[in-house]
Order: structure tokens, then C-alpha cells, then sequence
């Protein structure tokens, strides 16, 4: 290579410029060019967590909590994160007969998970299935085959869409009754639990909260015999939501080799950051499609990340 350096010119690789020739504007729109390229790069870098699962999910408790906490961290603090949980969805494709007053039947993630991933282009999927997946029937061979089968099609499909999964464990049903029957229903999602757990060694990831849920809901319980976690013995309280989202964190942040300890924030910060969830929520709810009658129409998504956007700037000031 020949370098050389004269009055007014530079020769880098064989290549001769002109520096003196470079006039303003040249330089605004290299400068320019640069700051784009490097936003693109940026953008197509940055994570992109999608959560699916059933109504307990998509109430927002646990999942703004975890985003929250996400994006206290130096990793996700700009990630796209989007909670598209969907009401009495399964993903064994079952529906107890009478579901809903017999208005209709329950919804399958099955039937809408290409399109939200190819709109949505996860790098992370953090899906919570298996309450609904049971019908509320005792355990049986039928059942427990189309939960493993809609589970195994589940990872699958995100997987081959290029998206890492984390599998979390269905909670507890009818947390604040005592067992007294092995038809139980709570029995059922422990039997589920069991298997999804066994499938990490077939290199699943999954964080079982069953255990850290059932201490932290006696702990309450210790304190205040008046603690009830779910009123209706499926749907989490304000209270519920934040013990499943600590199972949640205790078990994702390790697998995701985030330092320190989760933390989630301030009542005014996760006000907003569920604001913005909210907006994103039923934005890619409408625009991907669903079969769940009744659920509010969202706006567009450029206006939900519009509203979004102004909701996680007020955040990070909290």
C-alpha cells in the first residue's frame, strides 16, 4: 500500500481524496447517513420479547411487572416487549362444552401464531399456558395429550421463527382452599407442571413458579388471614399478580444472565409502563387477528407506539 500526504489531498489505500473538495453539506449528509445506519443497526439489534398466554396474562399484573423490571436493566431498557395474551385461550385447542354461556368456544393460540410472529418478529417468547388447557376437567390421557402436543407445536413454531422461548409453569388454581380431593383441579396443573419441567431436558427452558408462588401465598396468608389470592380461584388479585411476576423474574432473570436482582419499580413507573402495554396490547390484538369475542378494538399501531412511546419516556423518569 502507498501512502501519502501532500498539500491539500490524502491517498488511504490507493485511493485518492480530495479533502479540501469535502464542502459542508457533503459532511451534514455523511453525518447523517451514519447517525441512520447506526440507528438501524441499533433497532435491529435491540430484543424484541413477545409474552403470550390466557386471561391472567393479558389482566397486565405480572407482565407489566416484568417489563418493568426488564427495562431496568441495561439490555432491555429500549427492547420492544409486547404482552398479546388472549382471554381464555389454550393452546391444546380444547373447549369445555357451555364455555362462556355457550356464546363461544375457546380461543386456540394455534390459530394465530404465524401471523403474530411474522408481524411481531420475537427474539424472545415468554409463554404461560396450561390453566385453560385443562377445561377444568379432572386428569385424563386426552387432555394431557393435546396440552403436550399444542406446548410441543408451541416451541416449535416459535423456535423455527427464529425466536428463543422460555416456558413458564400455569399458577395455582384455587390457591386458598385447602386439597381435599385428588380430582382437584390444581392437581391437573401440577401434572402439567411435572412435564413441562421434565422438557428441559430436551433443552426447553422453563421456570415452574408453582413452588415460589405456593410459599409466597402462605407467607401472605401468615400475615393477614384475610389474604385471598384469587377471588374466583382462577384470576389473581393486585397482590397475586405481583407474587407470580417475582416467581416469574426469580426464574427468568438467571436464564437470561441478567445481574443484580429484579426490580420492578414504583407504583407511578409501572402505572405507566402498563399504560403502554395496554395501547400495544390491543393494537396487535386487532391488527393480527383473534377469534376471542368482546375484547376492546385497539387503535392502529403506529398510534399505539405513538402513545407508548410518550408513556415509557414518563417511565424512565420515575
Amino acid at each position: 500500500m502507498t501512502e501519502s500526504l501532500s498539500k491539500g489531498s490524502q491517498r488511504f489505500d490507493g485511493i485518492d481524496g480530495d479533502c479540501g473538495g469535502v464542502d459542508d453539506a457533503t459532511m451534514r449528509l455523511l453525518a447523517l447517513t451514519l447517525v441512520l445506519a447506526s440507528a438501524l443497526t441499533s433497532a435491529a439489534t435491540q430484543p424484541r420479547v413477545l409474552i403470550l398466554g390466557d386471561s391472567i396474562a393479558y389482566a397486565g399484573g405480572w407482565p407489566t411487572r416484568v417489563e418493568s423490571a426488564l427495562r431496568n436493566t441495561s439490555t432491555y431498557t429500549d427492547a420492544v416487549i409486547l404482552n398479546l395474551a388472549l382471554p381464555s385461550e389454550t393452546t391444546s385447542g380444547l373447549s369445555e362444552p357451555g364455555h362462556a354461556g355457550g356464546t363461544f368456544p375457546r380461543p386456540c393460540v394455534h390459530d394465530r401464531l404465524s401471523a403474530v410472529l411474522k408481524q411481531t418478529k420475537p427474539t424472545l417468547v415468554i409463554a404461560n399456558y396450561g390453566m385453560n388447557d385443562g377445561i377444568y376437567e379432572p386428569l385424563s390421557d386426552a387432555n394431557f395429550s393435546a396440552f403436550k402436543q399444542g406446548m410441543e407445536k408451541l416451541v416449535t413454531v416459535c423456535r423455527a421463527s427464529g425466536a428463543r422461548v422460555i416456558v413458564i409453569t400455569p399458577p395455582l388454581h384455587a390457591a386458598d382452599k385447602t386439597k381435599t380431593s385428588p380430582t382437584d383441579y390444581d392437581n391437573v396443573l401440577e401434572a402439567y407442571a411435572g412435564w413441562l419441567n421434565s422438557k428441559t431436558a430436551m433443552g426447553w427452558e422453563v421456570v415452574d413458579i408453582r413452588p415460589a408462588l405456593r410459599d409466597a401465598i402462605a407467607d401472605e396468608k401468615s400475615r393477614d388471614r384475610s389474604f385471598r389470592y384469587a377471588s374466583d380461584n382462577v384470576h389473581p388479585g393486585d397482590t397475586g399478580h405481583r407474587l407470580i411476576a417475582d416467581a416469574v423474574l426469580e426464574g427468568i432473570w438467571p436464564l437470561l444472565k441478567l445481574n443484580g436482582k429484579p426490580e420492578a419499580g414504583s407504583a407511578a413507573r409501572l402505572k405507566a409502563i402498563g399504560e403502554a402495554q395496554n395501547a400495544l396490547k390491543l393494537a396487535w390484538l386487532t391488527q393480527t387477528g383473534h377469534k376471542r369475542p368482546g375484547l376492546p378494538k385497539g387503535v392502529s399501531v403506529a398510534q399505539a407506539e405513538q402513545q407508548a412511546a410518550a408513556a415509557l419516556e414518563k417511565a424512565r423518569k420515575l
